[in-house]
């Protein structure tokens, strides 16, 4: 399955979409704004209140099933295709590209001030601070860790592991 073309395909457009649309209508106006998982979780709690039979309930959750392993498919295939272009530019050019370690070390630069600001200097706004350096912890050095160390054997394994989902 072509991921690039699922990740373009609105909710209401994917197999759970369209399953809605002949069993719920209604449920599917009410998500059809929202995206990926969070639209599942939705959809889930407002059929949950509805009578359902057995082999509807069965047949969401293979459809839910389904499109979660997609999304996890596409976040695999995410973290790969940038593992691969850092390998594709170190044969194309013989070198790392700078570019991309200079964005780490200036990320990581930002983090370092940010903690000392607050160790050891007077902060004005504490509330703004701490919403800061949440954000600074939460998208900029996980990102950077994840990007240059997380694990190719754990993605390796967790491929292989969605691929027999998959069959």
């Amino acid at each position: 399955m072509n991921m690039s073309i699922m990740a373009k395909k609105p909710f209401k457009e994917s197999k759970v979409g369209v399953w809605l649309k002949e069993k719920f209508p209604d449920v599917l106006n009410t998500v059809s704004d929202l995206t990926g998982i969070e639209a599942l979780g939705v959809v889930a709690n407002l059929i949950d209140g509805k009578k359902i039979s057995p082999e509807e309930k069965a047949e969401f959750q293979k459809l839910k099933t389904e499109y979660e392993l997609q999304v996890m498919r596409m976040e695999l295939d995410n973290v790969l295709s940038a593992r691969s272009r850092e390998v594709e530019v170190v044969k194309a050019t013989g070198k790392p590209d700078k570019m991309q370690m200079i964005v780490g070390l200036v990320g990581l630069a930002i983090s370092i001030m940010v903690i000392f600001v607050g160790l050891f200097l007077n902060i004005r706004d504490r509330e703004i601070y701490f919403h800061l350096l949440g954000l600074i912890e939460g998208a900029i050095l996980i990102a950077i860790y994840n990007y240059y160390f997380a694990s190719s054997i754990g993605s390796k394994s967790k491929e292989a592991k969605l691929d027999s989902m998959m069959k």
